[in-house]
């Protein structure tokens, strides 16, 4: 990966590492989790940031999984060290090709910011049974019309990569992996944090009668897959 993380550029530009989504992030693992009678005992976050979804999901989920995060940004992995507790556990680094292997492996928005991305999601493969991806869904008609939006997610959040729902289901059925559920989510919808109000209040509107329409005209979603 670029040295955008390593360097501490990435952290001057997000100082916070996007820590108030983390809850909200862990509630969408949750809720595929249930949805397929999967309890993890072993629980691994690749790129797992200041590591609050992990941290979240560590507290909240019965039995109580041993959990290990896996980040490559010093700023990043200093504090998730922080969040350290009895079977919570973070490393500097990527997992080693040969280890560990847990029952599910979380990739909440990562791989549109590796060059290699299938040859980052093939590398998945050995380290768990179940992935569990959370995809921005950058392109839709509003940001090609505006592509000030585009423009913002590479400069200040990093993507290198923009996906729609078709292409980010493609892609992982492309890197070998078999795609058992996936459902759309939207951070700006649950908790307002972008846009202006008028938008999201057509953007809710839309979503409630046709959630892949508003997807694709509006944008504002990501999509959280399981794929084994």
């Amino acid at each position: 990966m670029s040295d955008l993380y390593s360097s501490g550029e990435y952290a001057a530009r997000n100082p916070h590492w996007h820590q108030e989504h983390s809850q909200w992030k862990a509630i969408q693992v949750q809720r595929m989790l249930e949805k397929h009678s999967i309890r993890p005992t072993r629980l691994a976050e690749v790129g797992c940031g200041a590591g609050g979804i992990l941290e979240t999901l560590h507290r909240k989920l019965l039995p109580q999984p041993h959990c290990v995060g896996y980040e490559i940004s010093p700023q990043a992995f200093s504090m998730a060290q922080q969040r350290e507790a009895k079977g919570l556990h973070y490393h500097y680094g990527a997992p080693a090709q040969e280890g560990d292997f847990f029952d599910v492996v979380l990739v909440m928005d990562v791989f549109e910011h590796v060059e290699d991305y299938l040859g980052f999601i093939r590398g998945l493969q050995p380290l768990a049974r179940w992935k569990i991806f959370h995809i921005p869904l950058d392109l839709s008609v509003l940001s090609m019309v505006k592509p000030t939006y585009l423009t913002m997610a590479r400069e200040q959040v990093g993507h290198l990569h923009y996906f729609t729902r078709e292409t980010a289901l493609a892609s992982l059925v492309q890197a070998g992996l078999n795609v058992r559920d996936w459902f759309f989510t939207s951070v700006e919808l649950d908790q307002g944090v972008h846009g202006s109000k008028r938008l999201q209040v057509f953007r809710k509107l839309l979503f409630t009668r046709n959630a892949d329409f508003a997807a694709r005209w509006l944008g504002g979603f990501s999509l959280l897959v399981l794929a084994e």
